[in-house]
């Protein structure tokens, strides 16, 4: 049987002493993750959209929205 676990560096000791404790054979491979591959489909669409309202000029500064909301909401 294979089993394949994913989890942080800091329990690989504590995975190579459970597997030495039940005599199993342990292997640990680095796997490089393509974030992009793992988005579902309709925010790869959202992301490729925004981008595109960059490149046009559209879109806002982080000092525009603040003052937009704080005139809002009156803070």
């Amino acid at each position: 049987m294979r089993v394949v676990i994913e989890t942080s560096d800091k329990y690989k000791s504590m995975l190579q002493e459970i597997a030495s404790a039940i005599k199993a054979k342990i292997t640990f491979e680095e796997k490089e993750v393509d974030f992009w591959e793992e988005l579902p489909e309709h925010v790869k669409a959202g992301i490729i959209e925004s981008q595109e309202q960059f490149k046009q000029g559209k879109f806002s500064t982080h000092e525009e929205v603040m003052a937009k909301y704080k005139i809002k909401y009156d803070l």
